[in-house]
């Protein structure tokens, strides 16, 4: 897989991207790439740090919230998630996110989220 590897990226939820942006302008950071319902930092040493948009509803109808999750830009999504699957690594359905972005995720051994994402 590694190959197909482009880049990655630290990615947690945000109920309110407007006051998450506010708020690591606090720790010197500035959006280095805004979406209606993606923002994302660099930091300093190489790490981006993305925020993705959870709405208030959405988090209340389904209880989520809170966690990081490791972003893995590929290309190819659907025959990568395919070949996981044969190796025994159970791959969520490749859903579209808003914007038009692939994605499909899964855990490895201790339960750490692990995201395939293709961008339109």
């Amino acid at each position: 897989m590694a190959k197909v590897v482009s880049d990655s990226w630290v990615m947690g939820p945000s109920k309110n991207i407007k006051k998450s942006v506010a708020f690591y302008a606090k720790l010197g950071l500035k959006p280095s790439m805004r979406m209606p319902f993606y923002v994302e930092f660099k930091i300093p040493g190489g790490t981006a740090l993305g925020l993705h948009s959870m709405g208030e509803k959405i988090e209340k109808k389904k209880g989520r919230g809170g966690g990081f999750g490791i972003m893995l830009r590929v290309k190819g999504i659907e025959k990568l998630a395919v070949g996981l699957k044969r190796k025994g690594i159970r791959c969520s359905p490749v859903r579209t996110a808003p914007g038009g972005a692939k994605f499909s995720s899964f855990s490895d051994p201790d339960g750490n989220r692990l995201t395939l994402i293709q961008m339109a």
